[in-house]
């Protein structure tokens, strides 16, 4: 009896001692702590190209525009350790260390990001230069994002206004750093070394919050140096993170997004702490060597290309090869040196394209007619669905010979590329191919205004809702131009044309070739006329100088189109007959005792209120003398029935000014003929 006693206890003990033995890749948990020494997958939630491979925890497996995220799986208790009810986000302490392998040392994708956020769920996110954290739509820039990451980036996004294409960034709710540096670390005496994020060596980065003094610090260094963390932070940001994340519970983890460079972006260890610093990474026990084979096997590949690229150039005979080759060699270093300097030369100034060639000449087949929506001086647009994300876009394909469709493209990509407005076409990137530019835009299936005021034959009519809502969507954008924004910008071609309706008749602005911006309190400079006939301003055609009164002014003889269904310009009694503004002709329905008069007659549903609102504010804001024309906040005001128009406003008090003007314009009109100016005559219809 007492022997088999005897073996249990030595069965138990050789038992207790295998487990003992057994490594644990997984996550220690205790109170707002864990740590990986190393992956297996227990206790995270991976989502896109995430996974765990021989003990390393990958987030991109190397395909193009493609995410990945890897969340602790259980929220961390942000209440642990403090006075209960507390609003206040606890200190917290966080390192791990990563390693970037993509094809080349000087280019890679776009990089990963330590994240604290109020969801794990980011299926909306979009990949590249988005690092699956946010969208271009409704959660970029959001407040309620809830969202704290620390950005690894290897490529200059001019959009987010990164530093440089290798830099280390602190994210709130937004993908434009609070603050960022070029990676490196600090030795003792205070000099800077830099690092390469793309050097496919892993690197170990420190995340450190305290609460009470409400400072996020940043810190990296390269791996052999992660015994001893720079006492130095490379980022200090001082920032209250209760006003950013939630005072209860938080999720941690990572995120990673590539472009067109497939780099495969990896998670060697992790430590996270709350209240506390995070518990030292067992260096033995993670996966450096697989790495490193990784690392080495893109270095035998590149080698292996070079070799036979050299081979295939040596092939005929030795002295002829020689000489052919070096000249070869020369021409070659110096034409992708010049193509290369043009191209960063490009894209300091516009960004880096956003679609492929092949991708857009896939997406509408071929530039076949089938997909032209329509053409004009610049070019041609084309509807287009893009073969990955299955987007429906409209693609405008700007012709080499047009020196105005050229003009009009760098204008686009430098204004409409940085504005985000619901009632603006949004521009979602460019593309150069040899002398070809074309421009992508979100797609509007119901296609221009103009075309359901005046092409009654083809188009239903617009009923008045939809009319004022239009006004109201157009009003809405151009004070975001002229006043929201960060800087002015004057549209200068506003007319019913470049307002294209989306599916669920809402306007947006677009075609902004013609557009300028500057500073706010400084002075347009613009220095000859452009527009289209019927919505220049007096003081435009006679000095040339654009402003945002010669905006209102156009924009006032659209809101009379839009409710009269009349051109601009009127011509009586036929083509042969004399020209009539539009103004006039509606100032002349007032006189006569009822301004409604002038309502498109194929609306039987309009309010009276409002029509004689749309037709009376059109006529301040076409007023002939800038100074009367209300801004774009008041109008707002007066369509929101905020503020009410001015009660001097008369037709006895206007009548002889507009007669005036337009005998002015009309002689302004008739004797200009500069090549310069850019000036569309669409009075006599499309």
């Amino acid at each position: 009896m007492h022997h088999l006693s005897f073996l249990r206890l030595q069965c138990l003990l050789i038992l207790v001692l295998l487990l003992l033995s057994v490594p644990d890749t997984g996550a220690a948990v205790d109170g707002g702590e864990f740590i990986y020494d190393g992956f297996s997958g227990n206790d995270l939630t991976m989502d896109g190209e995430a996974s765990v491979v021989d003990g390393l925890l990958q987030l991109t497996s190397g395909q193009e525009l493609s995410e990945g995220h890897a969340f602790y799986t259980y929220p961390i208790n942000l209440t642990s350790g403090v006075v209960p009810n507390s609003s206040i986000v606890p200190s917290f302490s966080t390192t791990f260390v990563f390693a970037i392998i993509g094809p080349y040392l000087d280019l890679g994708g776009h990089g990963l990001a330590f994240v604290l956020s109020s969801t794990k769920e980011l299926f909306s996110a979009l990949p590249a230069q988005y690092l699956g954290l946010l969208n271009n739509e409704w959660n970029y820039g959001n407040v309620t994002n809830r969202l704290l990451a620390i950005e690894i980036d290897t490529i200059q996004n001019t959009e987010f206004r990164d530093i440089d294409d290798n830099h280390i960034g602190i994210d709130i709710n937004n993908l434009v750093s609070l603050a960022s540096h070029t990676a490196g670390y600090y030795t003792p005496d205070g000099e800077f070394h830099p690092l390469s994020l793309i050097s496919r060596k892993p690197m170990q980065v420190w995340v450190d919050y305290d609460s009470n003094l409400t400072v996020l610090n940043v810190t990296i260094a390269p791996y052999y140096l992660s015994s001893t963390k720079p006492s130095r932070p490379l980022l200090s940001l001082t920032w209250n993170l209760s006003l950013v994340l939630p005072t209860t519970t938080v999720y941690a983890g990572f995120s990673s997004g590539n472009g067109r460079v497939n780099s495969k972006h990896y998670i060697l260890g992790w430590s996270f702490k709350l209240n506390g610093e995070a518990a030292a990474l067992d260096y033995s026990a993670l996966s450096v060597k697989a790495i490193q084979e990784l690392a080495q096997q893109v270095d035998d590949r590149s080698h292996r290309y070079k070799t036979i690229r050299l081979c295939i150039i040596l092939l005929p005979s030795v002295a002829i090869s020689v000489l052919v080759s070096a000249l070869l060699v020369k021409v070659l270093l110096k034409r992708q040196l010049e193509a290369r300097k043009a191209e960063l030369e490009w894209q300091k100034e516009y960004g880096p394209p956003s679609f492929t060639y092949k991708d857009l000449l896939a997406a509408t087949s071929g530039f076949k007619d089938k997909m032209l929506l329509g053409r004009g001086g610049f070019g041609s647009v084309y509807k287009g669905l893009l073969p990955h994300s299955k987007q429906t876009v409209a693609i405008k394909r700007v012709s080499p010979e047009s020196k105005q469709g050229m003009k009009e493209f760098m204008a686009e990509i430098i204004i409409l590329g940085h504005l985000r407005h619901r009632n603006l076409v949004q521009l979602l990137g460019y593309c150069r191919h040899k002398q070809q530019l074309l421009l992508v835009y979100d797609y509007m299936p119901n296609g221009s205004l103009d075309c359901y005021l005046h092409c009654q034959e083809k188009h239903p009519n617009v009923c008045w809702d939809q009319r004022f809502n239009i006004i109201k969507g157009i009003a809405s954008g151009l004070f975001y131009l002229h006043e929201d924004w960060e800087q002015v910008v004057i549209h200068r071609d506003i007319k019913t044309s470049n307002v294209l309706l989306d599916s669920e008749m809402n306007a947006r602005l677009g075609d902004f070739g013609l557009a300028r911006s500057h500073a706010h309190g400084a002075d347009a400079h613009t220095t000859h006329v452009a527009g289209t006939w019927g919505y220049i301003a007096p003081e435009l055609a006679r000095l040339g100088k654009a402003t945002k009164a010669t905006d209102v002014f156009a924009f006032g003889v659209l809101m009379m189109e839009v409710a009269c269904a009349r051109r601009p310009i009127i011509w009586a009694n036929g083509a042969e007959g004399e020209p009539l503004a539009l103004a006039d002709w509606v100032l002349a329905a007032w006189r006569r005792g009822s301004i409604t008069d002038a309502i498109d007659p194929r609306l039987d549903d309009y309010v009276e209120e409002e029509t004689e609102l749309v037709l009376k504010l059109g006529l301040l804001c076409s007023h002939p003398s800038p100074n009367a024309r209300p801004r774009m906040r008041l109008v707002m005001q007066y369509l929101e029935r905020d503020a009410s128009l001015p009660a001097d406003l008369q037709p006895d008090t206007l009548l002889s000014t507009f007669d005036v003007s337009q005998d002015e314009i009309m002689h302004e009109q008739h004797a200009m003929s500069c090549p310069t100016t850019a000036i569309t005559d669409l009075s006599r219809g499309r």
